[in-house]
């Protein structure tokens, strides 16, 4: 049945019996029914947060989406969160069931009970303290939860076993069941207020009480929970109390408790006023002590401030008891606490204050109310319902009109869409024609251009290809001059040394002659006399060795000299063959050796040679010293392009110092340092590196690339350091790398084997050298010393 759209839950009592409750054994251990039943508790799920008490009280705290805060003992409780207790109620009691007979009910109520008592659950069975006269109710005996809610009312109970005919348990019915079978009551939780069902009489105690305490408080009280408060005013001594209406409890007519002599125990019948209000701050249950009881805590030490269920949710009087089912359902608790606008305890609405609605007498008169109004709406209906009639006959007149020209619209859109059709079949075809030809260019289009790149490609491969031809041709005819003008050079020379040493002793012969003569013959004759101080004789036996001894030194410059060209002139050898890594290096650089000197108005370039012990190395030897010609050759011309940094004091030729560096720092002497090692066992790596300027990033990724160069225009080719990685990578399986850095130096790293290993590939190695250029050193050099600035990549 509904009324305004607000159904009425079905009062049969079928839908709240719970068929499957938890059962013992009379001889059960009280512990092992303890631990089931809060086992059972942990692992049931909440799908609505309500439940009944007798007293009004809920059996769980208010607010459980709070975190429990507990100073002892912090070894069971160290942040415990409140426990939220499901709406499944088996976890609250247990059936003692002797065989199929029902013994009776035991309840969370019975322990908070043993427990006031100060009773010992150990060794002790369920049968011996479970109350044998349990209320029940016959299942043909029950009309509707009505029937179930006056037996709870009239016997206080929370839980009613249902036998059948031959007194076999069928289930139980509890208020958490007859809730959850009628669901929220909106027809009279939206018509009803918290003020006109809550509880006034709220049991509360202070923050010191302990767990044992509150116990027996409950067990006095015969309620589930207890209030935590504290004063809103003021300070004093506070014990434990009801209140009701709003008044306090002071420590008159407190008993002292059994378990700890210290603390009050309220006497129900004599409250004391006490004018300060009540703040209420937490909540301890009868599920909380059914749970540290599991946990075996000393209750008589454990304080209500440690364990209560913080904070509390409030309503307010004035509230519907619609919002608060609404606030029960969403912050998923069994009870509020009622509170005035500043926080003082007025009351507490529980699940069982939701149930007062219930009431047969209240509902059946609601209902009379409502089925009146909903006669008097239906007669409204039923002349609206009239004029629909007349307006649909209206519009079924005018739905036909407009069918008949809807026929007449689609005939003409039918003779239309076939013209159409046609149309655009012919369009079709011609789309089609025009892909057809665009595909045939598009493929045209692209075989041309592929033609394009394979020719591009060829003439690329073909540039490069003359270009390095012309480059090893050059070489090669540059190789047979020299070596051809070292021959030549070579003949004359080795008469003018051979008879260098004669000449040395013939003239030493005369000028001993002279001497003898002189001796001998101190009276020479005018004529002598006039001869001897024409040709200074003195002067002539003096300068005349030194001119020999000249003519030596220049004969010995010219054969080293000739044999370097020789050395370098190998450049057509195409067979491997043991080479002396040192003489070819020391050939390019006798080549070199003018570029290298100081000239009127720069300075020179200072070589150091770190050479190791190296043996020799199987390798094309006039190849690799054109690879040193070429390493070398860019760093002297990028050290020539450099200029206005170097100044030579005019006043002072034996040292200089140069200039324009920041902060008059002195800068480095323009070095290459040429540096020789063994690594590997089986390879050697040659370092040339120089303390210039470096290279940036970008130039140092193409500098092998072939053509690249930083040169002018006509200035060079760019084949100069890729003819010299193909020389060293693929035709002796090496390496050759460059590290440099703008502001840091070049060094290139020549790795090549000591033997050559036939089909063998080359053997890639990320082997970064140390930087053989120290930086920012305060240098002073003689001026006859070779120095340049830096180093700048080139070819």
């Amino acid at each position: 049945m509904h009324l305004n759209g607000l159904p009425i839950p079905s009062l049969s009592l079928e839908p709240a019996i719970e068929r499957q409750p938890l059962t013992v054994e009379p001889d059960t251990l009280l512990v092992d029914v303890l631990a089931l039943m809060s086992q059972l508790r942990s692992s049931c799920v909440l799908p609505n947060r309500i439940e009944t008490d007798t007293n009004d009280v809920s059996e769980d705290p208010i607010g459980r989406s709070y975190q429990r805060s507990v100073a002892s003992p912090t070894s069971v409780f160290p942040k415990r969160e409140s426990v939220l207790d499901t709406a499944d109620s088996s976890g609250c009691y247990v059936l003692v069931i002797d065989g199929t007979q029902l013994v009776g009910v035991f309840t969370e109520r019975d322990i908070v009970r043993l427990t006031a008592a100060g009773t010992s659950l150990i060794n002790v069975k369920i049968g011996d303290i479970v109350t044998k006269t349990a209320i029940t109710l016959r299942k043909s005996e029950a009309q509707d939860v009505f029937t179930a809610l006056s037996l709870f009312r009239q016997h206080r109970i929370r839980h009613l076993p249902i036998m059948d005919d031959n007194d076999q348990i069928v289930g139980v019915v509890t208020n958490d069941s007859i809730r959850k079978a009628l669901q929220p009551v909106n027809l009279l939780t939206r018509l009803r207020y918290v003020s006109d069902v809550m509880t006034s009489k709220v049991v509360h105690a202070p923050l010191t009480a302990s767990v044992l305490d509150l116990a027996q408080l409950m067990a006095q009280q015969l309620v589930s929970c207890v209030v935590i408060t504290e004063q809103g005013l003021g300070t004093g001594d506070w014990g434990l109390g009801t209140r009701d209406k709003g008044q306090g409890t002071g420590d008159k007519g407190l008993s002292k408790s059994p378990c700890n002599p210290q603390s009050p125990i309220p006497n129900p019948q004599s409250p004391v006023p006490n004018p300060q209000p009540l703040i209420p701050v937490g909540i301890v249950t009868e599920r909380d002590v059914v749970q540290f009881q599991a946990l075996e805590l000393d209750l008589s030490k454990t304080q209500a401030q440690d364990v209560m269920s913080t904070p509390l949710f409030c309503l307010r009087p004035s509230d519907s008891l619609w919002d608060a089912h609404q606030e029960m359902q969403r912050r998923r608790v069994r009870r509020l606490v009622v509170s005035s606008d500043r926080g003082q305890l007025l009351g507490i609405v529980s699940q069982t204050s939701l149930l007062q609605v219930l009431n047969p007498a209240d509902m059946y008169n609601v209902i009379e109310v409502l089925q009146q109004a909903v006669e008097e709406r239906t007669s409204a209906l039923r002349n609206s319902n009239e004029r629909l009639r007349s307006e649909i006959a209206e519009r079924k007149r005018a739905e036909k009109a407009l069918q008949q020209a809807h026929d007449d619209l689609k005939i003409q859109v039918e003779e239309q869409t076939a013209e159409l059709n046609k149309a655009n079949a012919l369009l079709k075809e011609d789309i089609i024609e025009r892909v057809s030809v665009e595909a045939a260019l598009r493929q045209s289009e692209a075989q041309l251009k592929q033609q394009a790149q394979h020719l591009q490609q060829t003439l690329d491969k073909l540039q490069k290809t003359q270009a390095q031809l012309i480059q090893t041709e050059k070489m090669s005819s540059l190789g047979q001059l020299v070596a051809g003008v070292a021959h030549e050079i070579n003949n004359p020379i080795n008469f003018i040394y051979g008879n260098l040493n004669y000449a040395d002793k013939y003239v030493q012969d005369l000028l001993k002659l002279l001497q003898l003569f002189s001796k001998h013959y101190p009276d020479p004759t005018s004529d002598i006399q006039r001869l001897t101080e024409e040709i200074d004789l003195d002067f002539l036996t003096t300068d005349l060795p030194k001119l020999l001894a000249s003519m030596k030194v220049g004969a010995n410059r010219i054969r080293d000299l000739v044999l370097s060209l020789r050395n370098f002139s190998r450049l057509d050898e195409s067979l491997l063959k043991s080479v002396n890594i040192h003489e070819g290096l020391d050939s390019t650089l006798l080549i070199l050796q003018n570029q290298l000197e100081a000239r009127t108005g720069r300075f020179g370039i200072r070589v150091i040679k770190e050479y190791g012990n190296l043996p020799l190395v199987e390798c094309l030897g006039g190849q690799l010293n054109q690879v040193f010609m070429n390493i070398l050759s860019n760093a002297i011309d990028a050290l020539k392009m450099r200029s206005g940094e170097f100044e030579i004091p005019s006043g002072d030729k034996g040292q200089w110092e140069i200039k324009n560096w920041e902060e008059s720092t002195n800068y480095q002497l323009p070095t290459i340092r040429i540096r020789t090692e063994v690594v590997d066992k089986n390879q050697v790596a040659i370092c040339i590196a120089d303390n210039g300027i470096g290279m940036t990033e970008a130039i140092r990724r193409q500098m092998f690339d072939p053509f690249f160069t930083t040169k002018p225009v006509g200035k060079g080719t760019g084949l100069g350091l890729s003819i010299s990685y193909q020389i060293i990578v693929e035709k002796h399986g090496g390496q050759l790398h460059c590290n440099s850095a703008t502001g840091h130096g070049t060094e290139f790293i020549i790795q090549i084997p000591i033997r050559q290993q036939s089909h063998a590939k080359p053997v890639y190695r990320n082997r970064r050298l140390k930087p053989t250029i120290e930086r920012n050193e305060t240098q002073r050099i003689h001026e006859s010393e070779c120095v340049c600035e830096g180093l700048k990549m080139q070819d």
